[in-house]
């Protein structure tokens, strides 16, 4: 009896212990297996982000067909403690208006696990089109200059937000965040990019400078060799 039981868990894996790979859809829209980044040190994430992705997740054909666009805003995030370690107010801004999150960290051994308190406030919450967010936030990756945060209201809300300290992200970073998401079968549905405008405008700028500078040594270089 043993051996066959045995034999059934190599065939089909432990029971309620099923792999990343074989993670089903529905799983993550009840909020089950978002990994977490281990040693997140809140205060070192506080601070102004800017918002580079938004990445929904929810599997729906009727709203998100995989599709992909930029959005001319740029969205920034500000992260702060609300006077304990374990209050959390984020405030979201926008050209259209702002909200303010209120979250609280149940678990200080697991400070990336955020539970929503309360109802959002702000003046995009007058939108008539917004939805209160009530559920989970999940700090799937948090470093010294991006970081990722995956929004879940079970069966309602599943998406993530792509942060970073300045409006830019290098495509590399951003790749790697995606390619990490596909290895754990966890769905991009839609890809909202947002601070492009930002971006064009710092890649611009690049330009400009490295043409006055070879614009400059071409003149110097003329003088010096007449």
């Amino acid at each position: 009896m043993y051996r066959l039981f045995l034999v059934l868990c190599l065939c089909y894996g432990l029971p309620g212990y099923a792999s990343e790979e074989e993670t089903p859809t529905s799983v993550y829209e009840h909020c089950g297996n978002l990994q977490l980044q281990e040693n997140i040190q809140i205060k070192l994430i506080t601070g102004t982000w800017y918002v580079i992705e938004i990445l929904q997740h929810k599997t729906n054909d009727k709203l998100y067909n995989g599709e992909k666009f930029e959005v001319p805003t740029c969205p920034s995030v500000f992260l702060t403690l609300a006077g304990s370690d374990t209050d959390l107010k984020l405030y979201w801004n926008e050209d259209t208006g702002d909200i303010e999150y209120l979250f609280k960290i149940k678990d200080k051994s697991s400070p990336g696990f955020w539970l929503s308190s309360g109802s959002q406030n702000g003046t995009l919450v007058q939108v008539t089109t917004y939805d209160q967010f009530a559920g989970m936030v999940y700090v799937r990756k948090a470093i010294s200059n991006h970081m990722v945060l995956t929004f879940c209201s079970p069966n309602t809300q599943l998406y993530s937000v792509v942060l970073a300290r300045d409006k830019t992200l290098d495509a590399k970073e951003l790749k790697s965040i995606v390619n990490h998401m596909h290895l754990q079968k966890l769905p991009i549905t839609q890809t909202k990019r947002t601070c492009r405008s930002s971006a064009s405008t710092a890649r611009a700028t690049a330009w400009m400078t490295t043409a006055f500078c070879l614009t400059y040594l071409q003149a110097w270089y003329l003088r010096v060799h007449k």
